[in-house]
Parts: structure tokens; sequence; C-alpha cells
């Protein structure tokens, strides 16, 4: 595909963007931005974020899957990071969490954008590229990480690191979580763990036991198994973070 890539120095977020902008954009428009001031993550959680960070977004009009592309996405991103630094493993905390060595290294946030019938889906993440301890440690994210912090490791090209993602993630949103599920369950660091569920306020203990063919998590507890929407709930670790 020939993608419509925007590179933008400075933006609020590229997901807002994209929303007020879909109209006159096509199909796989990808927006980049040097610095992303007033980003988001899921559940309205704050995205806080410096220059050390690749903030981008990809434009999906009308996918036929818009259900699992979050899930799509955090595998496209560990593929990608695979190929860059193939001595480091890359694992999921579902649903999208990319973790390296223990640490968050890239947030992922798809919103829809509904008209008449059809659904638009504008998928934005955030890779940590170079952040030091010390930016997370004032931002109060003790379990954040950046490539450069975790591996000493730098990314010499981010706008083509931003492209190969969204490639992958414009296929796979065509080929929906099929194309993707053994990979996304190979590393997940979230199944095979006990659990904290935390909907609307409360908190329930479970164990994780895998991922179900339409991407939610297979939990059970002691009134049996049941299923986990992503969109539902929040997850954490028992221990940890993951």
């Amino acid at each position: 595909m020939t993608m419509n890539c925007i590179r933008l120095d400075e933006v609020d977020s590229t997901n807002n963007y994209l929303k007020q902008n879909r109209s006159g954009l096509p199909d796989g428009t990808l927006v980049t931005a040097g610095l992303q001031t007033a980003g988001k993550g899921r559940r309205g959680h704050e995205w806080l974020a410096d220059r050390g960070m690749l903030p981008f977004s990809l434009l999906l009009r009308d996918p036929p899957h818009p259900d699992n592309i979050t899930l799509c996405a955090a595998v496209a991103v560990c593929e990608e990071l695979e190929e860059r630094l193939p001595d480091e493993e890359f694992g999921i905390k579902w649903p999208n969490d990319i973790i390296l060595r223990g640490h968050k290294l890239c947030g992922i946030l798809c919103e829809s954008v509904c008209f008449g019938s059809s659904i638009d889906v504008v998928c934005g993440i955030g890779v940590n590229i170079s952040q030091s301890e010390d930016f997370f440690r004032n931002a109060e994210i003790p379990h954040g990480g950046s490539i450069e912090m975790l591996t000493g490791r730098t990314i010499p090209d981010r706008e083509a690191l931003a492209e190969n993602i969204a490639r992958r993630l414009y296929e796979y949103s065509r080929e929906g979580f099929d194309a993707i599920s053994n990979g996304y369950t190979r590393r997940c660091l979230t199944v095979g763990k006990s659990v904290r569920i935390l909907e609307n306020g409360t908190e329930r203990t479970a164990f994780a036991e895998g991922i179900a063919p339409n991407g939610f998590l297979i939990c059970s507890a002691e009134g049996g198994r049941f299923m986990v929407n992503s969109g539902e709930v929040s997850v954490r670790g028992l221990l940890d973070y993951v």
C-alpha cells in the first residue's frame, strides 16, 4: 500500500489530529510527531511524553475487524522491535502494553469514530525510545522504561520505525485476530498468572488461563471460568504491574 504520511513537530495528540481531520484524509494515513503534549491512554489515563517518545497514529477507514485492532497493534510493535533488537524479548501485558525487561515500553490506544453504519478507527501508539530513568521517576511511572534506558541501544530512524509498524498493523487489521492470535498468545505475559481484575471500583483475583478467539482474556476463579473484555476492565499482576 502507498501510505500517506504526515509529520508534525508538535501536536496535542496524534489521535486528535486524525479524528479532527479524517474527513479529508485517505485510509492508511499515518501521523507522527516530535512531541505530543496532551496524549492519553486507556480508560482516560494521562499519557505523559517528551521528545524521547515516538507518538504516532494510523487512520483505518471502516476496517473489517475493528474489535481486535488494539491486539493486532501490539503484535505489530513487537515484531518490528524484535527485528531491530533481536537479542531482546518483548512481551505483551494484556491487552496491549508492550513490556521489555519488566518495564512498559509502549502504550496503545484505539478510538472509534462512527458515521452512519460505518466505523473508522484511529490507532495511537507511543513507543518510549530514549527517555531517561529520571524521566519516569519524576513522572511517577515506576514501571515505565525506554529502549535506550533498558538496553543502551538507540533507534536511529524513528520515522521508519513508525511506518513499518503502521504497515504491519494495516495488514493485520484487514486479516483479523486469527492471523496473529498465535503470536499474540505466545508473547502475552498475563497468561498463566494470577491477576487482579479491576472493574467499577471493585477488585477480584483470578487466574489468567489463555486468550479466547475474540481476544478476550480467559480467566478462572472459585465461581468457574469467565472471559474478560478489555473495554470494560483493567487487569494487573497479583504481585507487580505485569
